[in-house]
C-alpha cells in the first residue's frame, strides 16, 4: 500500500516538474518568436503555458501584449481581464487595459481604468490620458487639472505639450508657448514639441518664429512628410505677408 502511494506522490511530483520546465521552455521560445517579429507564434506559446498553469497571470499581460500587436485588441483586453482576476495587486493590468481602451475610445472605461490606477499607485501618465479624454468631452477644467497633477508628479515633455496645446485652445497663448519651451528644455530633442509649437505660432499668425521650429522638426525627423507639409503652408503664408 505505501508503495503504491510513494509511486503515485513520485508521479505527481514529477509531472509538476515537467510542466514547470514545459513553461519555462515555452516562455523562452515566445521571446526569440517575439524578437523575430512571429507574434502569432509567440502566442501559441503563451496560450500553452496558459493551459499548463491557468493562474500565470504573467503569461495573461504579456499575451495581452503581443495581441495588440497583431490588432486582436478584443482578445488583449480579456487577457488584460483575466490577469487582473489572478493577480488584483497588480496595477499594469489596469493601466495597460486602460490605454487599450483608449485606443479603441471606449472612454468611459478607460476613465474607471485610470480612476483604478490612481488608487493603486501614484501615476502621472494616468493623470495625463484621463486629462486627454476629458479634452475629448470639452471639459477642458478638469482637462487642466490632470495634467497639472501629472506635472506635479513627474516632469517629461509630452505632459507640457498635452497641456500647451490645451492653453493655446483657450487662448492662452503666452501660457502654451511656455508649456512647449518647457517641454524643449527638458527634451531638445523632442520633433513634436517644435511641430506643436509651430502649429500654435502659425494659428496666432508668427509664421517667422512657425518656419524656425519646423525646421528644427525637420531636422530632428527627415522622414516625417508631414512636417514638409506644414513647412511648404508656413512659407506660403510668409510670402503673401511679404507682398
Amino acid at each position: 500500500m505505501k508503495e503504491g502511494l510513494y509511486l503515485f506522490c513520485f508521479f505527481i511530483t514529477s509531472n509538476a516538474v515537467f510542466s514547470q520546465i514545459t513553461s519555462k521552455e515555452l516562455k523562452d521560445k515566445a521571446i526569440n518568436y517575439s524578437y523575430l517579429k512571429n507574434y502569432k507564434k509567440a502566442i501559441e506559446c503563451y496560450s500553452e503555458i496558459v493551459k499548463i498553469n491557468p493562474k500565470d497571470s504573467t503569461a495573461y499581460i504579456e499575451r495581452a501584449l503581443l495581441k495588440q500587436l497583431t490588432l486582436d485588441y478584443k482578445g488583449a483586453i480579456s487577457d488584460f481581464t483575466e490577469g487582473g482576476k489572478i493577480n488584483p495587486n497588480e496595477v499594469d493590468y489596469f493601466f495597460l487595459r486602460g490605454m487599450l481602451r483608449q485606443k479603441m475610445k471606449d472612454y468611459k472605461n478607460a476613465i474607471l481604468d485610470y480612476n483604478k490606477t490612481m488608487t493603486m499607485e501614484v501615476n502621472a501618465d494616468a493623470y495625463r490620458f484621463r486629462g486627454q479624454i476629458k479634452e475629448v468631452y470639452k471639459d477642458y477644467k478638469g482637462a487642466m487639472l490632470d495634467y497639472d497633477k501629472a506635472i506635479s508628479i513627474t516632469k517629461y515633455s509630452e505632459i507640457y505639450i498635452d497641456r500647451g496645446k490645451l492653453k493655446n485652445k483657450l487662448k492662452d497663448l503666452k501660457g502654451a508657448i511656455e508649456d512647449l519651451n518647457t517641454a524643449l528644455i527638458i527634451d531638445p530633442l523632442d520633433e513634436n514639441a517644435y511641430f506643436s509649437k509651430a502649429e500654435i505660432l502659425i494659428k496666432n499668425k508668427d509664421y517667422k518664429n512657425a518656419l524656425i521650429d519646423i525646421n528644427k522638426a525637420i531636422e530632428l525627423n527627415k522622414d516625417c512628410n508631414k512636417y514638409y507639409l506644414k513647412k511648404a503652408l508656413i512659407e506660403s503664408k510668409l510670402s503673401r505677408t511679404k507682398k
